[in-house]
């Protein structure tokens, strides 16, 4: 009971403490005033895992269950029924009466079975995303689901940066946040990740972020119902193609009148047939010319229907999600701008949107649009009804109403589906991102700091991609422009895993989520890196000329965000490897100028510690250093690095001893 009551309490202590870090957002680094442990996160999903998956159990028996009554039903049924057919003698009206109450019994089965049904795969959906929280929290990538990755241009400046940082491959980055699901979820999330936001941007996505990540409940609610349409397809273009097209039959007024006079022609020649008014059956001509009509120009409709009618799941599916999204309570002013313009349909054709008009902030419009559409689709699917649906095209050319009724509400809705979708997406971005804040309380909403002398200042900056238990955190400072910082140090030291971790966090920061950072300052930024340099038989390309190809990339980016008012951070990993030493200290010498001149900052890992003091560097970097250390442990030297960053130049190296680890023993080179 006291572990109940706690988690009771648990979300609006939350809550207050994510209320008074959004108050202080604006005024440099915040953490939280109460921050949760990484131990209450991992227990609150564990939880939720064992109550739904103790909830998913009793469903699956009381499915069971219920398949059977159905079953016994059914058959007591169909005997009654055929007691009442067949027999000589007896009730026979009673068993009929008896049938009767059984098969509608039956149907009342039927319709509690599909309730519980959709409630067991609810419960089973919940399980299995609080285990993957769990699973999130250890970085045990095998266990988690690998999202798709997005298309990205080959040689491209975002694939470079998607490829050096490991935004998108497994165990990257769009892998842990990897909570958006849909098409449009996806599509925001990456592209936040491979495009910084403008400042004002960034600080509405952090309060919106902010008042999720205690929203557990909510955030999973729509993700468990987007997970349910995994096996749909996952394209929405074709259905949005057709439903910002143009019409087929609204814009030909014979094809669109014709079909409404013959079917009033037809009704009423049957209605005066049925009293007598007429002798003859005159309504069989006009059976002829709807046969006629429809052979000719039948096609078109009922091809339409299957086109729309592929994706019916998804229109169901969706105006569920935008229910989901149209209740949720918020007070931050991005999300309530978003539920607001879900239940306004499209307010940029002028003047208010509607929902406001009528004093609706529910989202309303959109669920009913979706809704509307299904109820269309039913009458729609009558087409696959060969019983059902000859008599009415018959005679009263049943498709061409059901078409003008569906491009009806293409032309009332068909433009907003788009925006519909896309603000879908967003709202999934923004729970990916609470999810990160959610998991790590520890992590914090960067500073945005636009001074006359840009830098990145980073209090307890770790890598968001390790385990919490192994991330070490250190304190870094970038900048200001005309100065670069030089990572010095032995070989797994921890050089790179610095530069990624400012990198990861600047694009986290970008994109307006938390960073793994105690408190983290930085100006309007874009990136530029040179980490992963491939040669290339095929195109005759050199592993220095694919450098050089890439550096190329990042002095012009560096002139771009110049020109933008943004800054460059440039994070260059052993660059310029494949040329010689004295070639190499001259080729680097000339990119950090190209850089500097450009007001751009960064840091370069490298080791050759000569580079501190090669003329045209050593004034303009601030070295720094990681270090390891040995010990003696049954006649072997084990070696182990503690992760920590120093100032000043790597005292130590340890190639050679790396060479004795694996059991080559270096010759003396003395003279």
């Amino acid at each position: 009971r006291r572990r109940a009551r706690s988690w009771r309490l648990h979300p609006a202590r939350t809550e207050l403490a994510l209320a008074a870090q959004r108050a202080r957002c604006d005024k440099g680094p915040v953490t939280l005033e109460r921050e949760l442990t990484q131990d209450e996160v991992a227990a609150s999903y564990r939880e939720r895992r064992d109550r739904f998956a103790a909830e998913r159990d009793v469903l699956a028996s009381r499915s069971r269950q219920i398949s059977s009554a159905r079953l016994a039903t059914f058959l007591a049924a169909a005997a009654a029924f055929g007691y009442a057919l067949f027999a000589s003698s007896g009730p026979r009206g009673l068993a009929a009466l008896g049938g009767a109450a059984l098969l509608a019994l039956f149907v009342a089965l039927v319709i509690a079975h599909e309730r519980v049904i959709r409630a067991f795969e609810r419960a089973s959906g919940l399980a299995l995303l609080n285990q993957a929280g769990l699973h999130r929290l250890a970085r045990a990538w095998p266990e988690l689901p690998r999202p798709s990755s997005p298309p990205l241009a080959p040689g491209s400046e975002a694939e470079a940066l998607a490829v050096d940082l490991n935004l998108f491959g497994e165990a990257g980055l769009f892998h842990l946040a990897a909570t958006a699901v849909t098409p449009c979820g996806k599509q925001a999330l990456a592209a936040w990740l491979l495009a910084p936001a403008p400042p004002a941007t960034i600080r509405e996505r952090q309060g919106a972020v902010a008042e999720l990540a205690p929203r557990l409940a909510h955030r999973q609610e729509l993700e468990v119902r987007a997970r349910l349409m995994a096996d749909l397809p996952p394209d929405p273009e074709p259905f949005l193609r057709w439903a910002e097209g143009a019409p087929w039959l609204r814009a030909r007024a014979l094809r669109r009148w014709a079909p409404r006079l013959l079917a009033l022609a037809g009704a009423a020649l049957v209605a005066a047939h049925a009293t007598g008014l007429t002798p003859y059956p005159l309504w069989l001509i006009v059976v002829g010319v709807n046969l006629i009509f429809d052979s000719l120009l039948g096609k078109r409709p009922r091809a339409l229907f299957a086109e729309i009618s592929s994706h019916e799941r998804e229109y169901r599916s969706y105006a569920e999600l935008l229910r989901l999204a149209g209740e949720l309570p918020a007070s931050d002013p991005l999300l309530a701008r978003l539920r607001t313009t879900l239940a306004a349909g499209d307010g940029a054709a002028g003047g208010w949107p509607r929902s406001l008009r009528r004093g609706s902030s529910r989202g309303g419009d959109a669920v009913r649009a979706f809704r509307r559409l299904d109820r269309l689709l039913a009458l729609a699917d009558m087409h696959r009804a060969g019983l059902f649906h000859f008599p009415l095209e018959a005679l009263l050319l049943w498709d061409f109403h059901v078409l003008d009724l569906l491009e009806g509400w293409q032309a009332r809705e068909g433009r907003q589906v788009r925006r519909w979708l896309e603000l879908l997406g967003e709202l999934e971005a923004l729970g990916a991102l609470a999810g990160l804040k959610h998991d790590h309380p520890d992590w914090c909403f960067p500073a945005q700091d636009a001074g006359d002398a840009p830098r990145l200042r980073a209090r307890g900056l770790g890598h968001p991609l390790l385990p919490p238990a192994r991330c070490v955190r250190n304190d870094v400072e970038v900048g200001p422009p005309g100065s670069f910082l030089l990572v010095t140090g032995s070989n797994m030291s921890g050089k790179s895993t610095l530069l990624r971790a400012l990198g990861v966090n600047a694009i986290l920061a970008g994109a307006g989520g938390p960073v793994c950072a105690a408190s983290l300052s930085l100006p309007p930024l874009c990136l530029g890196t040179s980490f992963t340099i491939q040669d290339s038989l095929a195109d005759g390309v050199s592993y220095f000329m694919a450098e050089l190809r890439r550096l190329k990339i990042v002095v012009e980016l560096a002139t771009r965000a110049r020109a933008s008012g943004q800054v460059l951070l440039f994070l260059l990993d052993e660059i310029l490897l494949g040329t010689n030493i004295a070639e190499r200290q001259i080729a680097v010498r000339e990119v950090v100028a190209h850089l500097l001149e450009r007001e751009a900052i960064g840091a370069i890992s490298s080791h050759d510690l000569t580079l501190a003091s090669a003329e045209g560097i050593a004034q303009a970097c601030r070295a720094v250093h990681f270090r390891e250390h040995y010990r003696e442990l049954d006649g072997k030297t084990e070696m182990g690095f503690d992760y920590l960053l120093r100032e000043g130049i790597a005292p130590t190296t340890n190639a050679l001893t790396l060479l004795r680890m694996v059991g080559i023993e270096p010759r003396s080179h003395e003279s």
